[in-house]
């Protein structure tokens, strides 16, 4: 799209950074609020939002800007997708240093939306999480200005890290175009281990030799287990699987389960942040109040403290039940537990605080108001509904 008096469109996929940047110029001068779609596999991870004066699809901006095989990092635009870019470093035998969610990989999520969501998988435990791989971004501000730094987004923010102000914004700040990320050879081998119970998780995140990743599953009405990842030379994995095996009652070489790295997908889905140490509690906690309320609880998620917690039966309304799980939960107070609500019906974001208590909210509007005075990006995206 070039310069032109043209009405500004409701849709738009731009093939260039350049008519990117005009559009939000135009939206700006408009306070046409705008919301972006990547791969679209976390559009509902939010409150409902009115639609947008622009909504722009970045799949046009796609290209692999930078990569060989000799190379420890990887640049293309926001729209590609995560699957095609896992298939050109699988060719270089590499991968994305970050783990991602499988799920989302597979139902066509793109760079740009991963980092915007500051998406993590299950084996974070020796690998950073994506924030930490995410190196230099472009990207494009409300006004429409390019910017490669956070001080070329604003001069008050002169000494801030471009990639960490966009990484988790979900679009709120400015969007981002194109990214630069890490890599490493892919591992040799991957071994599972299943572990009945939630006992084992938080003295093996605590161990000497952490696995790459420990998970846990509790399906609903069902006992949880935990099972964990060891990834390296083939010799190491197997070593280290079987002294698991001798070492832990009832545990037992297993296949990837095929729930592995996949989002809970029930009516209602909270996201828990929870000492890992309060874990075997938490999972007390969700028996109880399973019986309790009489809805179908499931909880999954990493040990070191990152889980998500479904609430319902597909053909069921829980909104009195979330209510109920999530002010119980906050009872146990932000030094054990944080809870707030990730996706749901329309009606349940309405009924209950979906956040809870926000530490450090104050500086996050700080920061929209700064980037966004006008507030037209991803209205309502950002955490605490900022």
């Amino acid at each position: 799209m070039t310069r032109t008096t043209d009405e500004l469109p409701r849709l738009a996929s731009p093939g260039s950074i350049a008519e990117l940047s005009e559009l939000l110029s135009r939206a700006h001068a408009e306070s046409r609020t705008v919301a972006v779609f990547g791969g679209g596999t976390a559009f509902d991870d939010h409150p409902p939002a009115p639609t947008p004066g622009l909504l722009l699809d970045l799949s046009g901006l796609a290209e692999v800007a930078g990569h060989s095989r000799d190379d420890k990092t990887l640049r293309a635009g926001a729209g590609a997708k995560i699957s095609a870019l896992n298939r050109q470093l699988e060719n270089a035998g590499q991968e994305i240093l970050a783990d991602l969610p499988a799920d989302r990989i597979n139902a066509g999520s793109s760079l740009g939306g991963m980092i915007a969501t500051a998406a993590t998988g299950p084996a974070h435990l020796s690998r950073p999480q994506l924030p930490e791989t995410v190196l230099a971004v472009t990207t494009v501000g409300a006004d429409g200005t390019i910017a490669r730094t956070a001080e070329g987004l604003s001069p008050e923010l002169a000494g801030c890290e471009l990639p960490g102000l966009v990484t988790g914004s979900w679009g709120s700040r400015a969007i981002i175009v194109e990214a630069e990320i890490r890599v490493r050879a892919r591992p040799e081998s991957r071994g599972f281990v299943w572990i009945p119970g939630a006992e084992a998780a938080p003295a093996l995140v605590g161990a000497r030799r952490v696995p790459d990743a420990v998970a846990l599953e509790r399906p609903p009405g069902s006992p949880a287990a935990t099972v964990v990842l060891f990834e390296g030379p083939g010799e190491l994995v197997e070593s280290e699987s079987d002294r698991l095996v001798q070492r832990i009652p009832g545990a037992t070489a297993c296949a990837r389960p095929s729930w592995w790295g996949t989002r809970v997908r029930t009516p209602v889905t909270i996201s828990v942040s929870v000492a890992p140490d309060f874990l075997p509690s938490l999972l007390t906690t969700i028996d109880r109040l399973e019986t309790a309320i009489g809805y179908p609880l499931q909880l999954r998620g990493s040990a070191s403290g990152r889980v998500e917690l479904g609430v319902g039966a597909p053909e069921t309304e829980p909104g009195v039940a979330t209510r109920v799980v999530l002010e119980h939960l906050r009872s146990f107070g932000l030094h054990r537990i944080s809870a707030r609500l990730l996706h749901a019906p329309a009606p349940v974001w309405d009924e209950l605080d979906a956040w809870g208590p926000l530490p450090g909210s104050r500086g996050l509007q700080e920061i929209k108001d700064l980037l966004d005075p006008r507030g037209i990006l991803a209205p309502g995206r950002g955490l605490g509904g900022i």
